[in-house]
């Protein structure tokens, strides 16, 4: 660690980057690096990570220079970091629908609280309409073998954040339960998670394989984050709220366009209500966005760390694409 901390200073021997201030001087940041190779920003942003051991923010304009970049920072530091990049938007119903890329997102806007060493984020990822952060962070939970947690409020809080519930957990976002045994697979880990109940105590807890279902690791905590960006159950008044206000623009869409279209377009909101009001998954939750979270659906960004970072920005044009992109999505009104 030590070698890889020495190799990462060197870069604040060049004059420019000594040049840049430091965090605690006020008023001078953040500030614009550019005209470095991308080899290079890694270097710097590894440097100042090292050195002032704050958390780091690092914006690059696509997914593939995050991933080049993520690399090059663990290899100069040691530390992992996160990535947050963009995702397609799910608008058209459909049986099953893969929410890895979305679980991903969800995963480094969870990060962004201070976690993380370092969180790496696309310009589409920056941009794009994300959950409030102050429902993000009620929506995270920990779940601690000390505190006392009943099945059923598991399950309960669970279903809430998104989780679809299966005979057997095989990828994140889904969960178990046979009695007093609940599995579940948080989007946090890269394995899904037992926990064994005694009553209202948790009496066990720990990391299992999907392939063995043996346990592979115990855990004494662990960290719950949703399961999707778009959550009818955090609307306000819930999802039941949800289906009332579809079944309300139903109506107005029978009213107001007569036609094929009209009643095409009624009969996919009166669908959806009914899946809601019923309780099942709405794998298309995207294309209300708006409805459910109104005014404070805000772009990523806003999900930031609670204390200052530091960002290493480049160039405008991949910026100026992304916001074009993004707010121009399902989630803008228009």
């Amino acid at each position: 660690m030590d070698k890889e901390k020495t190799l990462a200073l060197t870069i604040l021997s060049d004059p420019d980057a000594a040049a840049l201030p430091q965090p605690a001087e006020s008023g001078r940041l953040p500030a614009l690096v550019s005209g470095l190779s991308a080899v290079h920003r890694a270097h710097l942003a590894a440097a100042l990570r090292s050195k002032y051991q704050r958390p780091t923010v690092i914006l690059c304009p696509d997914d593939a220079a995050a991933s080049a970049l993520a690399g090059d920072f663990t290899a100069l530091t040691g530390e992992d970091c996160e990535i947050l990049p963009g995702r397609d938007y799910v608008l058209y119903s459909a049986d099953a629908v893969s929410r890895s890329g979305e679980q991903r997102r969800l995963t480094a806007l969870e990060a962004l609280s201070g976690r993380a060493p370092a969180v790496i984020i696309t310009a589409e990822g920056l941009f794009q309409r994300a959950m409030p952060p102050e429902l993000f962070r009620r929506a995270v939970f920990t779940l601690d073998v000390k505190e006392p947690c009943a099945p059923e409020d598991l399950v309960d809080a669970l279903l809430r954040c998104g989780y679809s519930s299966s005979a057997q957990v095989e990828g994140p976002g889904q969960f178990s339960r046979r009695g007093g045994i609940v599995d579940f697979f948080s989007p946090a880990y890269p394995q899904p998670v037992r926990v064994e109940f005694w009553g209202d105590e948790i009496d066990s807890m720990g990391f299992f394989d999907t392939v063995s279902q043996r346990r592979t690791e115990s855990a004494e905590r662990c960290r719950i984050v949703p399961a999707a960006e778009v959550l009818p159950t955090l609307a306000k008044g819930g999802a039941k709220a949800v289906a009332a206000s579809l079944e309300a623009l139903a109506d107005n869409v029978s009213k107001r366009r007569a036609g094929e279209t009209g009643a095409i377009l009624s009969g996919i909101l009166r669908e959806d209500a009914e899946r809601l009001a019923s309780g099942a998954e709405l794998p298309a939750a995207d294309r209300y966005a708006a409805l459910i979270y109104g005014p404070r659906l805000h772009p990523a960004r806003r999900h930031r760390h609670p204390r200052p970072a530091r960002p290493l920005r480049r160039g405008g044009e991949e910026l100026h694409k992304a916001r074009h992109r993004a707010r121009h999505g399902p989630c803008e009104r228009r």
